[in-house]
């Protein structure tokens, strides 16, 4: 399987669950407006599921971004650059969001994730099969959308290098 079709692959998947995820948030509201004003019994669950789903939308959905070229890009310099400049630019930009990443996302979300899961933090609302739902769960979202960023960053500076010495 060459990179591309891997990557194509890695959208694919975090488009269907950037869509399951945005379905299932909206049928939460839903049902909790519904059991609120209509059964005037609110549901426990919702307000929370809503709120990590809606973590994992916008964590997912900035990996997913950034793989697609659709993140907030200040295009007004690069335009004037020569194509090799661009080029440089792009490893320059592309070195410093592998850097961020794989230090705040990767290593600092893990390393929160698992301090959250060695001190058996709960959700106070949100239990699964009679069980509180470890918040460290939630936040798996971060290190693994790091490690995704960090894919494509290296992607993007290898493609740049390539561009250069072609």
């Amino acid at each position: 399987m060459n990179v591309e079709v891997f990557n194509k692959l890695l959208n694919r998947i975090l488009e269907y669950a950037l869509i399951f995820f945005m379905a299932m948030m909206v049928f939460s509201v839903v049902w909790q407006v519904f059991t609120r004003f209509i059964l005037n019994d609110p549901s426990v669950f919702t307000d929370e599921l809503s709120r990590y789903l809606l973590i994992w939308i916008g964590i997912l959905g900035g990996a997913y971004t950034f793989s697609i070229k659709r993140h907030l890009a200040l295009e007004l310099l690069v335009s004037r650059l020569k194509t090799r400049n661009q080029h440089v630019l792009n490893i320059v930009i592309s070195c410093f969001v592998l850097l961020f990443s794989s230090v705040a996302l990767v290593y600092g979300g893990w390393n929160f994730m698992m301090t959250t899961l060695h001190h058996n933090q709960v959700s106070p609302g949100l239990s699964i099969g009679g069980h509180q739902l470890l918040i460290g769960y939630v936040y798996t979202v971060v290190p693994f959308s790091g490690v995704i960023i960090c894919y494509y960053a290296c992607i993007d500076i290898l493609k740049s290098i390539y561009q250069i010495v072609r």
